[in-house]
């Protein structure tokens, strides 16, 4: 660690401590321990705001802005701010934030690998044994390839035979199959270990070293992009398909497009739809009119692109798999046409020769978004949870023995 790293470092720590004293000291008092839960601190796909929204009594803290939306949190950038201010000022104000925030909070969820200070030294070991010292609780929601070891996955491969995710990823950047990308999975996941109360994870697609218990990782889709019309399918003269994704080339892209034109060739007439790094905005009304989303197929699981085709009534064709990934929620094989990377031509046929097909898979689909993957359903599963760990009642014990099946349970209905 160079000297100018080293003092920015050793001013934060000293400026979390400070600040946490000086909040302690004359900041008002009715405001103690008013929010059960900060949530942050990088956003990615919309999943902090989701989380904290689904949760009472939460305070969310973004220091990034995901360029496919335009959220709004209880602390955050304006939009258009420049990613070099965003991380000058987090270095500066993100002691602060925290000592503050701290003195209102009874629990810190972090959704990544980021937090209010520095994490690139010790991966967070100073802000987690802080925040314990100081009686608050820490729970940890991990989102993919930050805890995903590289290593472990390709042991999975040759033992399924199935390829996944980490796959191709060494293609796009070669650090995922370093030695220090390792060692940096195995510190994320020993930190994990010695600090957190609760761990959400999906520990067959995020495989990692991680050895304690760990919860599934809830999907939490707002209530309004849950869209009950069947407008779209009176028509299915041409039909339209939807593929959209950040990452070409570990999502299976190339399936997709070779699935695309082989159909054509054959003669069949469709839209085909494919969105590279577009807004929302634009997703959300492409999504509108598509009849069949085609996610990722390397993946045991859904990304919130294939959660937000579901509830947007549209066929989902996706690798995800609850017989391997058995965090998912449950019946999640029926919800979406589970499509391995080498079914995506066959799949698609299937679809296209009988368009009278779709609508009912897609009505499927979007009733379990309601059940198992919205906030209304999901939010009060994960506070339970949440409250557990707030009022020191968590067995990590008792809690090995729950099913998915009990875990989930009945939906909870407004």
């Amino acid at each position: 660690m160079n000297l100018v790293l080293r003092a920015i470092l050793i001013a934060q720590r000293t400026n979390l401590v400070i600040a946490y004293w000086w909040y302690r000291a004359f900041d008002r008092r009715d405001a103690r321990n008013s929010i059960d839960w900060v949530v942050g601190c990088d956003e990615l796909a919309s999943m902090v705001y989701q989380i904290g929204h689904a949760i009472p009594r939460s305070f969310t803290v973004s220091f990034t802005q995901d360029g496919a939306y335009d959220l709004t949190y209880d602390y955050g950038y304006r939009k258009g701010t420049s990613p070099r201010r965003r991380a000058r000022w987090k270095l500066l104000i993100g002691p602060f934030l925290l000592g503050k925030l701290m003195n209102r909070a009874r629990g810190f969820l972090y959704f990544g690998p980021t937090g209010f200070l520095m994490e690139n030294f010790d991966r967070r070991v100073f802000e987690f044994a802080f925040l314990k010292k100081h009686g608050k609780r820490i729970a940890l929601y991990w989102s993919g390839s930050d805890i995903r070891s590289t290593a472990l996955m390709h042991e999975l491969e040759h033992t399924s035979g199935q390829p996944n995710i980490s796959t191709y990823i060494g293609q796009i950047t070669p650090y995922f199959e370093t030695p220090e990308h390792e060692a940096v999975q195995r510190e994320r996941a020993r930190v994990t270990d010695v600090y957190a109360d609760v761990v959400f994870n999906f520990p067959t697609d995020q495989r990692s070293y991680i050895t304690r218990h760990q919860e599934p990782y809830f999907y939490l889709m707002p209530e309004d992009r849950v869209v009950d019309s069947s407008a779209k399918f009176e028509d299915l003269s041409r039909l339209v398909l939807t593929h959209a994704t950040t990452s070409p080339i570990i999502k299976g892209t190339a399936l997709v497009r070779a699935a695309v034109e082989k159909l054509r060739a054959e003669g069949y007439d469709f839209e085909y739809i494919e969105l590279i790094g577009v807004g929302n905005t634009e997703l959300l009304e492409v999504l509108g009119r598509t009849h069949i989303a085609l996610n990722q197929f390397y993946g045991f699981t859904t990304t919130i692109f294939g959660v937000e085709a579901l509830a947007a009534r549209c066929v989902l064709l996706a690798s995800s798999d609850g017989t391997v990934e058995t965090y998912l929620p449950p019946h999640a094989n029926d919800a979406m046409m589970v499509t391995k990377h080498w079914q995506v031509y066959d799949n698609l046929k299937y679809l296209l020769d009988d368009p009278a097909r779709i609508e009912p898979l897609a009505r499927a689909g979007q009733e379990w978004v309601k059940e198992y993957a919205s906030g209304a359903s999901n939010g009060p599963r994960l506070s339970s949870i949440l409250n557990l760990v707030l009022d020191g009642n968590y067995n990590e014990v008792s809690r090995r023995l729950l099913t998915i099946d009990e875990i989930f349970g009945p939906a909870p209905r407004p």
